[in-house]
């Protein structure tokens, strides 16, 4: 009978916060919703009281930021074109060196051959 009673117990203690947790969730979803609409709101608000100067004000930063984002676009691809020259010219600095080196080799057989010939 105890048994009984303790399961009952703990069985209707894990609904119960199971309950609560859903709750809580759901609460939370209904506040995040609550307060984009508000900060929605008040951002038409701001916008529906600004003046013809607050416009041309936000229009030249618009401007400026727009202008600032091409001289960063800009910028980007000239280092990444800097970036890729400098590792084709590597490439080709080492493919220069494997050549030079290559030519060194046969001079060096050829004057070890001829010193062998001018032996005999």
């Amino acid at each position: 009978m105890l048994y009984r009673l303790l399961f009952c117990l703990f069985l209707s203690c894990s609904v119960t916060f199971s309950m609560a947790e859903q709750s809580s969730v759901e609460e939370e979803g209904k506040l995040a919703k609550t307060v984009v609409e508000l900060e929605r709101s008040v951002a038409v608000l701001q916008l529906s009281t600004a003046s013809l100067g607050d416009y041309q004000t936000l229009a030249t930063k618009m401007a400026h930021v727009n202008a600032l984002e091409y001289r960063v676009n800009f910028l980007g691809n000239l280092t990444f074109l800097l970036f890729m020259s400098l590792v084709v010219f590597f490439f080709k600095l080492r493919h220069q060196q494997k050549r030079l080196l290559a030519l060194e080799q046969r001079e060096t057989e050829k004057s070890s051959q001829q010193e062998s010939k001018d032996v005999k």
